[in-house]
């Protein structure tokens, strides 16, 4: 039985631990790394709704030149990131919070309470990001999901694996079910669906013109979009459930450290990268053939293709992790990952000031071409300021703020 000294210098101990981040040995230099090329690599889909209509992401014949650059640009963006930036920072975000939770466990801590408080601050910043800034936030439904995924955290690989199959299984078997019910709509249905995919210019113009409005002007449009998704996030949340267990289940047996050696590493990612490309390849010929028809609105290719295709970007990123070359490359990648969430929201603020009214206004002005030159200037952008940042400070400064509302007191932030 513990004395009452003891107690309190137990309860003392537990109190400096809940008040203090993850010490810094414990963080894997692989995850920055890796989470910075994801959090880059989302911004090169993320562009196209940031400047043009929403329609245009899925059917790029719906605005804008469609030839020359422009084409190749779309082809190659949806081929090589159209989701599977994104699937690697959901993986990442299981991977993580197994990271944190043993580091707390192995101090005799109950992570509980404290990732609870985390994923609803998280939250918070995704529906503040939602509602008064960009409909296209994802942290709101990590944060949920995050909660969701956290009691299975003990869970073995094997049980997380088959439990994220399921998952991302049931995802695949409804989007197949809305594909086969498309023929049997009503006509009412089906002409509102083919408007959406297919907007009048009327529509298009109204579009532009609220988005080129100011900041209040904008919002009712905004509040519309963010309703529509949160309705869609319901649609996809099993997929990123099961992302976050793919990631705990690599995490646990050693996938970002030393589990696979390099060759196997190399051919599992060649093998996943092939197959995936055919496959994505395949549907996107098809549809360029025959002008993205709306029966093909919810590809089961690109679904798979794009965790075929993260799967093989994990590989490769994790032997350049191990390769003794390019270690200001690495360095810099790993900055931009351990300020992904300023970064992250930083591409908001810089992307809305340049086409939303509030900023310069150019909403639906840019064609893909001159996007993909923004998405560079951004990239440079990021990784320097990311790097002159936590040379002088510990963390970035939206994790700080993060931090120290996690914990409940001000973290340090200058470096010593």
């Amino acid at each position: 039985m513990n004395t009452p000294k003891l107690s309190q210098s137990i309860e003392t101990s537990k109190s400096a631990t809940l008040q203090h981040p993850i010490a810094e040995k414990l963080r894997l230099v692989n995850l920055d790394i890796i989470r910075g090329v994801a959090l880059l690599g989302i911004l090169v889909m993320n562009i196209q709704s940031f400047s043009m209509i929403f329609t245009a992401y899925s059917n790029p014949m719906s605005f804008g030149d469609f030839s020359g650059s422009n084409q190749t640009i779309y082809y190659f963006s949806h081929l090589f990131a159209d989701q599977k930036f994104m699937s690697i920072f959901a993986a990442l975000f299981g991977a993580g919070i197994i990271l944190m939770t043993s580091g707390l466990e192995e101090k005799g801590v109950d992570p509980k309470r404290l990732h609870y408080r985390r994923m609803s601050i998280l939250a918070g910043f995704g529906l503040i990001h939602l509602y008064l800034l960009w409909y296209g936030d994802i942290l709101f439904v990590y944060a949920v999901m995050g909660m969701i995924v956290f009691s299975l955290r003990h869970k073995s690989p094997r049980f997380l694996l088959i439990g994220a199959s399921i998952a991302v299984l049931i995802t695949a078997a409804i989007m197949y079910l809305l594909s086969v019910a498309m023929p049997y709509m009503s006509e009412s249905d089906l002409q509102e669906l083919m408007t959406d995919w297919m907007p009048t210019q009327d529509a298009m113009n109204a579009e532009i013109r609220a988005n080129q409005s100011n900041w209040l002007g904008q919002m009712a449009h905004r509040h519309t979009m963010a309703n529509a998704m949160l309705l869609n996030s319901l649609f996809y949340c099993l997929r990123v459930l099961g992302l976050m267990m793919a990631g705990m289940a690599l995490f646990r047996i050693g996938f970002f450290s030393h589990r696979f050696s390099n060759r196997s590493l190399l051919l599992q990612g060649l093998a996943c990268f092939t197959v995936g490309g055919i496959l994505i390849t395949a549907r996107l010929e098809s549809n360029i053939a025959n002008g993205f028809p709306i029966e093909n609105m919810l590809p089961q290719e690109n679904y798979w293709g794009s965790l075929l295709l993260a799967y093989s970007y994990l590989c490769l990123l994790v032997i350049f992790c191990r390769l003794n070359i390019f270690d200001k490359t690495k360095r810099a990648l790993s900055n931009v990952g351990r300020m992904a969430l300023t970064n992250y929201l930083s591409q908001t603020l810089i992307c809305t000031f340049i086409f939303y009214g509030w900023g310069l206004g150019k909403f639906g002005t840019f064609d893909r071409t001159e996007q993909l030159v923004l998405v560079l200037v951004i990239w440079i952008i990021q990784i320097i300021f990311s790097t002159l940042w936590l040379d002088r400070f510990k963390f970035g400064p939206l994790e700080w703020l993060w931090r120290s509302m996690t914990y409940g007191t001000r973290q340090p932030l200058k470096r010593p």
